[in-house]
């Protein structure tokens, strides 16, 4: 009767979970950080460093806010209403900008692009205090014989989602003027992403075990060397992420190497956002055969090698029509397919319930790349010019490989 009532909790948190991920999708394809956001900065007038804080603003801040939210939610034996608060927080986050949009003309380029620096930052830092939550709860909520099936599935479902806002984001950048374009954006995105957290009430969360209370953000950061010490899965995964790090970082300049190459209208960031979204989605197929073989370690592997590639194909087919260059946005989608479905369940092979929280803390303050090379590389690229940031970036990325080997798992 116990293990009926088991496989219940666990295919309706199954659902919920999927239906979180379908309309979260559509969210994120109107606010995606690699075509999106950097090309808003790029209308409103934004130079490769304002590119550069944005991309730190929305990559680097969640990693480094990791730690100090995953201290604190590490001693709750429940997450769930800390993750509806902080998405409904990004649900106003974004009305907000929408209005600010609504409101562009009657502000100087420099102080729009400051406000919404701001208004991102509260995004994303709302977001990590998701994240750290979601994960937790995604961890305990799905039998591990499940977990595979639900990243797969997740990143399926997503993809055709996905591919429907991308359409209708690209029709909305092709036929609307800028501000109003980006307006409709970010109003469709807060409404979507509303629906999206209903998904969240009909979860059941187990509660974790107690917790030590001697998890404070500063013992936190006394722990860390020893834990990496006596962890050598964590101490790996957190190489590996460093190194692949600069890849993830590097994709918005994509967008203002295409700029300065070929321009950029409305319809062509809606063709580069749609051409992302068709490489996910069949690249889909590929990494549900590989992890079926390999498992996450190997959706990780394919993820590393496409993402080193990516700049140095950037430079080259930048020199050629358009066309070309379109290719990289189909790679892009390769990448962050994989990026998804490989990541967080190769994280949550490596932890436990227990553990799962703080842990993520600790991979985040120690994910530096990430959080700090946006602004290094926007201020490179500014007096070296795009090559040589790119080419070091692919070497390095390229580095991350040596220590997905490393990960050992139990199946």
């Amino acid at each position: 009767m116990m293990r009926v009532k088991s496989e219940s909790t666990a295919k309706r948190n199954f659902n919920a979970f999927l239906w979180h991920a379908v309309f979260l999708a559509l969210t994120t394809t109107f606010t995606d950080i690699n075509t999106i956001l950097p090309s808003l900065i790029v209308k409103a007038g934004g130079s490769d460093f304002q590119l550069g804080i944005l991309t730190a603003i929305m990559v680097g801040t969640p990693i480094l806010g990791e730690l100090i939210f995953a201290s604190y939610l590490h001693l709750k034996s429940r997450k769930k209403p800390f993750l509806l608060f902080s998405i409904n927080l990004r649900v106003l986050t974004l009305a907000v900008t929408a209005i600010i949009l609504w409101k562009a003309d009657s502000f100087a380029h420099g102080n729009l692009i400051l406000i919404i620096f701001i208004l991102m930052f509260i995004f994303a830092i709302a977001g990590t205090f998701a994240g750290v939550s979601y994960t937790d709860i995604l961890g305990k909520s799905l039998p591990e014989s499940w977990r595979k099936q639900f990243f797969v599935k997740r990143q399926v479902f997503a993809s055709i989602a996905i591919l429907i806002s991308a359409l209708i984001a690209r029709f909305i950048l092709a036929n609307t003027a800028y501000p109003v374009n980006y307006l409709f954006l970010f109003i469709l995105a807060a409404v979507l992403l509303l629906i999206a957290s209903a998904g969240f009430w009909f979860i059941k969360e187990k509660k974790n075990g107690a917790a030590a209370r001697d998890h404070s953000f500063i013992a936190v950061i006394k722990s860390i060397p020893t834990t990496l010490r006596t962890n050598p899965n964590l101490r790996s995964f957190i190489l590996f992420s460093n190194f692949s790090g600069f890849g993830l970082t590097l994709m918005p300049f994509f967008i203002a190497l295409a700029k300065k190459r070929y321009g950029l209208t409305g319809e062509q960031i809606g063709m580069f956002l749609l051409l992302q979204i068709v490489g996910m989605i069949i690249s889909n197929f590929v990494w549900a055969k590989v992890i079926k073989k390999q498992n996450f370690k190997g959706v990780i592997a394919g993820c590393i090698i496409l993402t080193a590639l990516l700049p140095i194909l950037a430079l080259l087919f930048s020199n050629l029509p358009v066309y070309f260059f379109l290719v990289i946005f189909i790679l892009m989608g390769f990448t962050m397919s994989a990026r998804r479905i490989g990541y967080e369940g190769l994280f949550i092979e490596i932890t436990n319930d227990n553990n799962r929280a703080l842990h993520k803390g600790i991979v985040g303050a120690t994910r530096l790349s990430t959080a700090f090379f946006p602004l290094i590389a926007g201020w490179l690229i500014g007096i070296v010019g795009y090559a040589p940031v790119f080419i070091l970036s692919s070497i390095m990325i390229f580095m991350g490989l040596i220590f997905i080997r490393q990960l050992t798992l139990s199946n």
